[in-house]
Protein backbone atom coordinates (compact mmCIF):
# COMPACT_ATOMS: atom_id res chain seq x y z
CA UNK A 1 0.00 0.00 0.00
CA UNK A 2 1.56 3.28 -0.90
CA UNK A 3 0.20 6.46 1.25
CA UNK A 4 1.52 9.52 0.09
CA UNK A 5 0.92 12.82 2.88
CA UNK A 6 0.73 16.10 0.70
CA UNK A 7 2.75 18.38 2.07
CA UNK A 8 3.11 22.67 1.47
CA UNK A 9 4.15 25.95 3.64
CA UNK A 10 2.47 26.97 6.62
CA UNK A 11 0.77 23.01 7.41
CA UNK A 12 0.52 22.26 11.39
CA UNK A 13 3.50 20.06 12.23
CA UNK A 14 1.48 17.78 14.26
CA UNK A 15 -0.82 16.66 10.92
CA UNK A 16 1.89 15.34 9.05
CA UNK A 17 4.46 13.93 11.96
CA UNK A 18 1.64 12.00 13.74
CA UNK A 19 0.16 10.26 10.87
CA UNK A 20 3.78 9.50 9.46
CA UNK A 21 5.23 8.04 13.20
CA UNK A 22 1.95 5.67 12.83
CA UNK A 23 2.78 4.51 9.47
CA UNK A 24 6.13 3.83 9.86
CA UNK A 25 5.48 2.42 13.26
CA UNK A 26 3.07 -0.08 10.86
CA UNK A 27 5.54 -0.50 8.12
CA UNK A 28 8.36 -1.25 10.89
CA UNK A 29 5.26 -3.83 12.58
CA UNK A 30 5.11 -5.86 9.68
CA UNK A 31 2.47 -3.85 7.49
CA UNK A 32 3.09 -4.10 3.51
CA UNK A 33 3.26 0.22 3.41
CA UNK A 34 5.34 2.62 2.30
CA UNK A 35 4.62 6.24 3.02
CA UNK A 36 6.07 9.53 1.48
CA UNK A 37 6.17 13.00 2.31
CA UNK A 38 4.87 14.87 -1.11
CA UNK A 39 5.06 18.28 -2.46
CA UNK A 40 3.57 20.33 -5.60
CA UNK A 41 6.72 20.20 -7.63
CA UNK A 42 10.03 19.48 -6.62
CA UNK A 43 10.53 19.00 -3.09
CA UNK A 44 12.24 22.15 -1.72
CA UNK A 45 12.62 23.01 2.01
CA UNK A 46 9.26 23.56 3.53
CA UNK A 47 8.74 25.69 6.64
CA UNK A 48 5.72 24.41 9.16
CA UNK A 49 3.11 26.86 10.85
CA UNK A 50 4.88 26.63 14.18
CA UNK A 51 8.88 26.95 12.67
CA UNK A 52 9.96 23.20 11.61
CA UNK A 53 11.50 22.91 8.36
CA UNK A 54 11.39 19.76 6.53
CA UNK A 55 12.14 18.47 3.01
CA UNK A 56 9.34 16.12 1.35
CA UNK A 57 10.99 12.89 0.44
CA UNK A 58 9.46 13.09 -3.25
CA UNK A 59 6.75 15.37 -5.95
CA UNK A 60 3.12 14.51 -5.96
CA UNK A 61 2.26 11.59 -8.65
CA UNK A 62 -0.89 10.15 -9.23
CA UNK A 63 -1.31 6.53 -7.88
CA UNK A 64 -1.18 6.05 -4.42
CA UNK A 65 -3.58 4.07 -2.45
CA UNK A 66 -4.15 6.66 0.09
CA UNK A 67 -3.53 10.48 0.35
CA UNK A 68 -3.37 12.14 3.42
CA UNK A 69 -4.17 15.90 3.69
CA UNK A 70 -2.86 17.51 6.74
CA UNK A 71 -4.33 21.37 7.52
CA UNK A 72 -2.93 24.17 9.23
CA UNK A 73 -3.41 27.98 9.24
CA UNK A 74 -6.94 27.99 8.04
CA UNK A 75 -9.01 30.06 10.65
CA UNK A 76 -6.08 32.46 10.29
CA UNK A 77 -6.86 32.86 6.63
CA UNK A 78 -3.13 33.25 6.03
CA UNK A 79 -0.68 33.17 2.57
CA UNK A 80 0.60 29.78 3.59
CA UNK A 81 -1.18 26.81 5.20
CA UNK A 82 -4.49 25.30 3.93
CA UNK A 83 -6.59 28.47 2.83
CA UNK A 84 -3.74 29.50 0.86
CA UNK A 85 -3.31 26.05 -1.00
CA UNK A 86 -7.39 26.70 -1.61
CA UNK A 87 -6.82 30.09 -2.88
CA UNK A 88 -3.68 29.12 -5.48
CA UNK A 89 -5.86 25.99 -6.39
CA UNK A 90 -3.27 23.25 -7.35
CA UNK A 91 -3.41 21.21 -4.72
CA UNK A 92 -7.33 21.13 -4.95
CA UNK A 93 -6.65 20.35 -8.63
CA UNK A 94 -4.35 17.07 -8.27
CA UNK A 95 -7.07 15.86 -4.81
CA UNK A 96 -10.16 15.76 -6.94
CA UNK A 97 -8.12 14.13 -9.32
CA UNK A 98 -7.23 11.61 -7.31
CA UNK A 99 -10.19 10.80 -5.34
CA UNK A 100 -12.02 10.93 -8.70
CA UNK A 101 -9.19 8.12 -9.83
CA UNK A 102 -10.43 5.83 -6.86
CA UNK A 103 -7.70 6.84 -4.42
CA UNK A 104 -9.11 7.06 -1.03
CA UNK A 105 -8.77 10.24 0.43
CA UNK A 106 -8.01 11.35 4.28
CA UNK A 107 -7.80 14.69 5.83
CA UNK A 108 -6.44 15.61 9.06
CA UNK A 109 -7.76 18.47 11.28
CA UNK A 110 -8.50 21.47 8.73
CA UNK A 111 -7.04 19.54 5.67
CA UNK A 112 -10.51 18.68 5.24
CA UNK A 113 -11.13 21.67 3.96
CA UNK A 114 -8.89 21.10 1.22
CA UNK A 115 -10.38 17.98 0.20
CA UNK A 116 -13.69 20.05 0.64
CA UNK A 117 -12.71 23.21 -2.26
CA UNK A 118 -11.75 20.13 -4.32
CA UNK A 119 -14.76 18.93 -4.64
CA UNK A 120 -13.79 15.92 -2.84
CA UNK A 121 -16.68 15.59 0.09
CA UNK A 122 -19.37 17.24 -1.60
CA UNK A 123 -22.33 15.94 0.74
CA UNK A 124 -20.47 13.57 2.60
CA UNK A 125 -19.56 12.89 6.41
CA UNK A 126 -16.85 15.05 7.59
CA UNK A 127 -14.89 16.11 10.36
CA UNK A 128 -12.44 19.16 11.00
CA UNK A 129 -10.96 21.38 13.59
CA UNK A 130 -13.27 22.68 15.37
CA UNK A 131 -12.85 26.43 14.63
CA UNK A 132 -13.52 25.18 11.23
CA UNK A 133 -17.13 23.58 11.41
CA UNK A 134 -18.96 26.50 10.12
CA UNK A 135 -16.42 27.15 6.67
CA UNK A 136 -16.97 22.91 6.40
CA UNK A 137 -20.73 23.07 7.10
CA UNK A 138 -21.18 26.12 4.32
CA UNK A 139 -19.45 23.68 1.71
CA UNK A 140 -22.23 21.52 1.87
CA UNK A 141 -20.53 18.92 3.71
CA UNK A 142 -22.40 16.72 6.57
CA UNK A 143 -20.65 18.10 9.13
CA UNK A 144 -19.70 15.31 11.69
CA UNK A 145 -18.09 16.83 15.30
CA UNK A 146 -16.37 13.42 15.63
CA UNK A 147 -12.78 12.83 16.59
CA UNK A 148 -12.29 10.30 13.32
CA UNK A 149 -14.97 10.32 10.33
CA UNK A 150 -15.21 7.02 8.10
CA UNK A 151 -17.13 7.91 4.99
CA UNK A 152 -15.69 5.23 2.79
CA UNK A 153 -13.70 6.32 0.37
CA UNK A 154 -12.90 9.27 2.33
CA UNK A 155 -11.77 9.88 5.88
CA UNK A 156 -11.55 13.12 8.20
CA UNK A 157 -10.55 13.97 11.72
CA UNK A 158 -11.21 16.70 13.67
CA UNK A 159 -8.42 18.30 15.82
CA UNK A 160 -4.68 18.91 15.60
CA UNK A 161 -3.69 15.71 17.71
CA UNK A 162 -6.67 13.72 15.31
CA UNK A 163 -4.07 12.58 12.62
CA UNK A 164 -2.93 10.13 15.02
CA UNK A 165 -6.23 8.72 15.51
CA UNK A 166 -6.56 8.39 11.81
CA UNK A 167 -3.48 6.72 10.84
CA UNK A 168 -4.11 4.68 13.39
CA UNK A 169 -7.65 3.97 12.24
CA UNK A 170 -5.86 3.35 8.84
CA UNK A 171 -4.15 1.20 9.80
CA UNK A 172 -6.66 -0.69 11.53
CA UNK A 173 -8.91 -0.81 8.50
CA UNK A 174 -6.66 -1.93 5.95
CA UNK A 175 -4.46 -4.49 8.17
CA UNK A 176 -5.81 -5.11 11.35
CA UNK A 177 -7.05 -4.09 14.64
CA UNK A 178 -4.34 -6.21 16.64
CA UNK A 179 -1.69 -4.02 14.49
CA UNK A 180 -2.98 -0.72 15.53
CA UNK A 181 -3.46 -1.71 19.18
CA UNK A 182 0.31 -2.48 18.98
CA UNK A 183 1.58 1.06 17.94
CA UNK A 184 -0.96 2.43 19.62
CA UNK A 185 0.62 0.60 22.40
CA UNK A 186 4.12 1.57 21.13
CA UNK A 187 3.39 5.13 21.15
CA UNK A 188 1.71 5.13 24.31
CA UNK A 189 -1.23 6.71 23.21
CA UNK A 190 -4.89 6.18 23.99
CA UNK A 191 -6.73 5.83 20.48
CA UNK A 192 -10.26 6.92 18.96
CA UNK A 193 -11.63 5.25 16.73
CA UNK A 194 -14.66 6.45 14.57
CA UNK A 195 -17.93 6.44 16.18
CA UNK A 196 -19.94 3.12 15.68
CA UNK A 197 -16.82 0.89 15.60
Amino acid sequence: MRIDIAVYEGLDELDVVGPLEVFRNAEAGGADLGTRLVSRGSPELLIASHGLRFLPDAPYQPGADLVVVPGGSWVARSEVGAFGEVQRGDWPKLLGAAAASGTVMAGVCTGTMLLAHAGVVGHRRAGTHHAAWDDLAATGATLVKDRVVDDGSLITSGGVTSGIDLALWVVERFFSAELADGVARQMEYPRTRPAGV
